[in-house]
């Protein structure tokens, strides 16, 4: 006798399985999507701020997959650097940080942060809508 039950019930696992992939490659998208937009709109100056966007990865119960530790490139600046200084930083920052996703599942929680001290500052005052927002 055959068990069409079994049938069934093996055709829906795999059609879960295939729409948990696509899900995945669309939060991939949508990531990295976020972070190029962060990075085309951050201001620079050496390049320092801009380069130091990390991506960090936990799993549905919070436990950290990459990006435990927001390590800025390089750990330390000088206080006034040079113009452009870090500006290759970059892109070596760009593809370090999405290769991050190549570790998403589905259910995964994806933060993108910066440790840089000054970047509530940056971020203030380079807003293209902030002087609205000031009713000026």
């Amino acid at each position: 006798m055959v068990d069409f039950a079994a049938q069934i019930q093996k055709q829906i696992d795999l059609a879960m399985k295939d729409m948990e992939k696509q899900v995945v490659v669309e939060f991939e998208r949508v990531a990295t999507n976020a972070y190029d937009n962060l990075l085309k709109n951050s201001p620079v100056w050496s390049g320092y701020y801009k380069s130091n966007h990390r991506i960090v990865l936990r799993n549905s119960k919070g436990q950290f997959k990459t990006g435990g530790t927001l390590k800025l490139l390089p750990q330390q600046k000088e206080e006034f650097p040079e113009v452009l200084k870090f500006i290759g930083n970059i892109e070596q920052a760009r593809n370090e940080e999405l290769s991050k996703l190549s570790k998403l599942e589905l259910g995964d929680i994806l933060t993108i942060a910066t440790r840089v001290p000054y970047a509530d500052e940056v971020e203030q005052k380079h807003r293209p809508y902030s002087q609205t927002e000031a009713g000026l």
